[in-house]
């Protein structure tokens, strides 16, 4: 008798483990709608976003089942956002749902986007659990103050790494003894001390420094200056976070003495001689090989020749980020952390279910999904202890591989996009933070063995330690501030000519860099640049004053 009762409730139990859990956790809609999901049409206009189609990942695939909803991505080749936008716009010819990147204006000045607010008072159950007032207020688009997305970029700073830096590789930085690089004057003296020691590398000349001049991107370039001058990175726009003020970096006094100093580089043969015809892949080819000793760049921009030079064992060639300032700056801005309104996924009016959509949109932020999405399957990714996520040796080392998250479809820039809390904020059960990455075992484990020599080698725990501490910004990020039409043109009038005279000054002949510049500031004089000025400084203010 004993044994048929102990038998009866294994099998129960048995039973229980496989019809249980998914009883909970898939309700029958999602069943349903999972053998007959909605299909929307995205198109995917952030060009740094790599093409991945995620809903074919078996993360993606669980999302499919519990939304009910499958996306068909139309992903931007190339990088210009602009012409592409505009094309869409002449045509009509809008799918369902986009992530406009830095064009959403451009889609909300042409009508073509819905407001979400009504929708997000009626439907948003998860998104207003992540978007306070104060959050949703900030969305609100100033000319006609309806939201048209939700952003992804929130309040959130990785602890580990700094967000930007002037590089050096560990071997220059072993070789000078561990230096921490503050002045711009001994970093280069580094870069050309690191190529006349070493001026090849596996067969090939070694690289001085090198920039990203690619499209969009060259705007790592145009703001060397402001970094060096201590500013955080708002667009290539000087902030003044005391009082507010704008002013403009075309024409800065610095501006002109630190391209000098890259001129000078360029005709001692110590600057990339293909940095204004290569490409990003090309840039990030460039780095991956080990020969490039210095650049300046946001890490989001240079992880994958990371990743690369780590799966090559090149660990000593790994770039580390230097807080380099011009000479008497005493702090750095290169971390900051405030909520920006860059854009999200918007719902275009020829969406054929916009309600349907914008509950999708909702479900993306429900906590079981953010779960799926950002620490991967239970069972297969992480487990569950007394309560609390956690990950195991093999699959800390599955998530350290980016082909493994890749595949399984675990975090990356697509699922970035869609509504969320910021990572480091802890999920309502307690069982964890939103992202493993921000967990206190992340903390612990995402240092790779040679990152902690270098930390060791430091005596810091963190490279962030090596910066100013992370700022607070009261205006949020001045880059994501959005220009009707005709203040654009008068800016990207301003910015062609910025990049054209730069990039004729740097690569100038000895002794005619001086008659270049003056030429570039004379030619600035006919653009009517004020009137951005004053337009972002009036925004600047209005948010300062709504938004503290």
């Amino acid at each position: 008798m004993f044994k048929r009762r102990v038998a009866l409730l294994v099998a129960i139990a048995f039973l229980m483990t496989i019809i249980l859990p998914g009883f909970l956790s898939a309700p029958t809609k999602a069943v349903a709608a999972s053998k007959n999901p909605i299909v929307f049409k995205i198109y995917w206009g952030d060009s740094n976003a790599e093409p991945v189609d995620v809903w074919k990942t078996p993360i993606g695939k669980k999302v499919e089942q519990i939304t009910g909803v499958r996306l068909q991505f139309e992903f931007i080749v190339g990088s210009d956002e602009e012409t592409k936008a505009g094309i869409m716009l002449a045509s009509g010819d809008l799918p369902d749902l986009i992530n406009a990147h830095n064009v959403v204006n451009k889609f909300i000045e042409a009508g073509a986007l819905v407001p979400l607010d009504n929708y997000i008072a009626k439907y948003g159950k998860n998104i207003k659990k992540w978007y306070d007032t104060k959050a949703l207020k900030k969305l609100k688009y100033p000319k006609d103050g309806h939201i048209y997305y939700l952003t992804p970029f929130r309040e959130e700073s990785d602890p580990l790494y700094s967000f930007a830096g002037f590089w050096l590789p560990i071997y220059v930085l072993k070789e000078n003894k561990w230096p921490v690089v503050r002045d711009i004057d001994t970093y280069f003296k580094i870069v050309k001390d690191a190529v006349k020691k070493h001026p090849t590398y596996n067969g090939k000349p070694t690289i001085g420094f090198t920039a990203l001049t690619d499209s969009w991107r060259i705007y790592v370039l145009m703001q060397q200056p402001l970094r060096l001058e201590g500013y955080p990175n708002d667009g290539g726009w000087l902030i003044d976070e005391k009082t507010g003020v704008v002013k403009d970096s075309y024409t800065m006094p610095y501006a002109k003495t630190y391209y000098k100093i890259l001129n000078q580089m360029w005709n001692e043969g110590l600057l990339d001689k293909e940095m204004f015809s290569q490409n990003y892949d090309q840039y990030l080819a460039k780095i991956s090989s080990g020969r490039v000793v210095g650049f300046y760049d946001e890490r989001w921009q240079i992880q994958s020749a990371i990743d690369s030079l780590e799966k090559q064992g090149l660990y000593d060639r790994i770039p580390i980020a230097m807080p380099v300032l011009k000479k008497g700056v005493k702090r750095d801005r290169y971390n900051v952390v405030t909520m920006g309104t860059g854009a999200g996924i918007s719902i275009t009016k020829k969406c054929k279910d916009p309600v349907a959509a914008f509950k999708f949109l909702d479900r993306m932020a429900g906590e079981d999904i953010l779960k799926l999405i950002n620490w991967g399957i239970q069972g297969q990714d992480y487990y569950v202890k007394n309560g609390k996520m956690y990950k195991d040796a093999k699959q800390i080392q599955n998530y350290m591989n980016p082909d493994y998250r890749k595949k399984q479809g675990i975090g990356g820039n697509i699922w970035f996009a869609f509504p969320r809390p910021p990572f480091d904020w802890t999920y309502s059960d307690k069982s964890g933070k939103i992202s493993w990455d921000y967990s206190d075992q992340a903390l612990e484990q995402r240092y790779k063995p040679y990152e902690k020599e270098v930390l060791k080698a430091y005596k810091i725990k963190s490279f962030k330690d090596l910066f100013s501490p992370t700022w607070n910004s009261p205006y949020g990020y001045g880059w994501d501030i959005k220009l009707p039409d005709d203040l654009q043109a008068i800016q990207n009038q301003a910015d062609d000519l910025q990049r054209r005279y730069i990039t004729k000054a740097i690569m100038a002949k000895p002794g005619e860099y001086d008659k270049i510049w003056n030429e570039y500031l004379n030619k600035m004089k006919n653009i009517p640049i004020k009137k951005v000025i004053d337009f972002r400084q009036k925004e600047i203010q209005r948010r300062l004053k709504e938004w503290n």
